[in-house]
């Protein structure tokens, strides 16, 4: 194991071929002169003081690189306002010195970018993440759930946060979801449009210089604010929204604060600015009564960002999801993570004890209905979400009674583990004019195998696959007895193996509501033959002729029945 003395002198062995921009090396100590147990490597370059620095668990620790004294007002991107470079991460714990070295070379390459501008779109590509690190100390976070040509909104002030939504029923919507009820004090949220993103230096210090900003960058030159300010509020919250040369969204918070002038003695109330009838004060005038706060900024959803489908493509979609057992909770909270905005949960049984160690819902639910326990979790969870309804009923009894729940929806999910309700879906989707697509998900016993069946309405019947109750074409058989609860044989498996099957079942589903029209798709995921072996169960002679040899698990496509 290489020791931090090793590590050091190999790296400094190393920098002394780069004479003469090499500076030497030095041992950082605290104000009283004691070890730190950092180590900085000094360079000069295009007029910057550079410095590779390690901890004290280098070599098993990444090397970074910082400007010395970095003048933020220079507008450089991808470096921090410590003067830390935003470099890729470096792994290379073994060797030291090339560590240092790939560290030394990212950083030269970036400020020859610097030197040249061609990293100097960053800084309107990154602009949200450029303003909140400049944010000030001690100023509310600003989250943020947008839509797009708006230009008054509402926003909630919390003790350290403010939540700002592009409507007020957006609000509502989210806030209820999150919270289970209504805010109690709500404001407007004005959005500007920018149609340049200002430089780091250009950001506002003060009410004048946000003025300036607006007047120059702004498309409306600043009438947001003079809006926002002629009824003189004792706060405002402006969201300032440009479109970044990628085409992505940038955002940035603003507050205002009104100042209260000092209080004479023997007043009990505060005075407050008003303006009387006939009173004309400039923007200028008005804002001499407040101070600003830029705040840090951050989306609801900026999951989105993250993941590689649209949610807006998802966020309309309503999918009926039926049985909300260990198999359908997790399908349905994968769907609603991945964009789905509407679902319709159909389980009509209680959570028990022995459903915890598989199912999403834990002990905190147990006695509780699972559809409206799930429910409440989802909206709890992903407030943006536009509606979960839950319904403590078999399908069969909600249809019959009357309900329309199935009519219209744009999937259905069916993982129920019974082979009455199943059929009784499958039924009622193919008489719909069109045909409902229905995908339909079990296990198998032991947990040793998983399906996933799309069914257009068009093609194949769910029942043709089955005869006697029993599926025609398994992947595994077993002569282990099933455990028996009040009559019934209950499918023992683990939270390992319905994880498997839950992701396989929901990416059918996302593929059905992306591609509507897609042909009758069945997919089946497998275990390894360790696995089986320990459910003294084996493969059936079709299935193994069937999947790949030489796979210890995975998924297969075939086609039903």
């Amino acid at each position: 194991m290489l020791t931090i003395a090793q590590a050091i002198d190999a790296v400094s062995e190393f920098f002394e071929a780069y004479r003469p921009e090499y500076k030497g090396h030095r041992a950082c100590n605290d104000a009283k002169g004691r070890s730190t147990g950092r180590h900085m490597w000094l360079f000069e370059v295009w007029g910057h003081n550079l410095s590779i620095v390690v901890d004290a668990a280098f070599p098993y620790s990444r090397p970074n690189a910082y400007i010395i004294n970095y003048d933020a007002t220079r507008n450089l991107p991808h470096v921090e306002l410590d003067g830390r470079l935003c470099l890729n991460k470096v792994e290379v714990s073994i060797d030291p010195a090339g560590a240092a070295r790939q560290v030394l070379a990212e950083a030269l390459g970036l400020l020859n970018a610097h030197q040249t501008g061609a990293e100097d779109d960053d800084l309107k590509e990154d602009f949200t993440n450029y303003w909140s690190q400049r944010a000030d100390v001690g100023s509310p976070a600003l989250s943020l759930l947008y839509e797009e040509c708006v230009s008054i909104g509402s926003y909630v002030l919390t003790d350290d946060k403010i939540f700002a939504f592009a409507s007020k029923e957006l609000m509502l919507r989210w806030w209820e979801n999150r919270n289970g009820t209504a805010p109690k004090h709500r404001n407007a949220a004005h959005f500007v449009e920018l149609k340049k993103f200002p430089l780091p230096s250009e950001f506002p210090t003060d009410p004048i210089s946000l003025l300036k900003l607006l007047q120059t960058h702004a498309v409306d030159g600043g009438e947001v604010m003079l809006k926002a300010l002629s009824q003189v509020p004792n706060g405002i919250v402006l969201v300032l929204v440009g479109t970044a040369p990628s085409g992505r969204r940038q955002f940035a918070g603003v507050r205002l604060l009104k100042t209260m002038p000092p209080q004479k003695k023997g007043f009990r109330r505060r005075p407050r600015l008003k303006l009387r009838s006939g009173d004309k004060l400039t923007v200028r005038d008005l804002l001499k009564h407040y101070t600003i706060q830029r705040l840090r900024t951050s989306l609801l959803d900026s999951s989105a960002s993250r993941s590689i489908i649209a949610l807006n493509n998802l966020a309309d979609k309503r999918v009926v999801l039926v049985g909300c057992g260990a198999v359908g909770a997790g399908v349905a909270r994968l769907l609603a993570k991945a964009g789905v905005g509407r679902l319709d949960l159909v389980d009509h049984e209680i959570l028990g004890w022995e459903n915890i160690r598989r199912h999403e819902l834990g002990a905190r639910s147990v006695g509780h209905a699972k559809a409206e326990a799930l429910a409440a979790d989802l909206l709890h969870d992903l407030p943006e979400m536009i509606e979960v309804r839950s319904f403590s009923k078999t399908i069969q009894d909600l249809v019959v009674s009357g309900n329309d729940i199935l009519k219209g929806a744009d999937l259905i999910v069916a993982t129920t583990g019974s082979l009455q309700a199943d059929n009784f879906i499958a039924e009622f989707a193919r008489q719909e004019p069109p045909p409902i697509a229905v995908v339909f998900g079990w296990m198998e016993a032991w947990g040793v195998a998983g399906h996933a069946l799309l069914l257009s309405g068009d093609g194949a019947g769910f029942m043709d696959g089955f005869e006697d109750g029993s599926p025609r074409r398994p992947a595994s058989r077993n002569d282990r007895q099933l455990p028996k609860e009040c009559g019934n044989a209950t499918t023992p498996f683990g939270a390992a193996e319905v994880v498997a099957v839950q992701a396989m079942i929901a990416d059918l589903c996302l593929d059905g509501l992306l591609e509507p029209g897609l042909a009758d798709t069945w997919r089946t995921w497998w275990t390894s033959d360790r696995n089986l072996a320990r459910a003294d169960g084996q493969w059936t002679e079709e299935f193994v002729a069937a999947k790949p040899f030489a796979s210890v698990s995975g998924v297969i496509e075939r086609q039903w029945p």
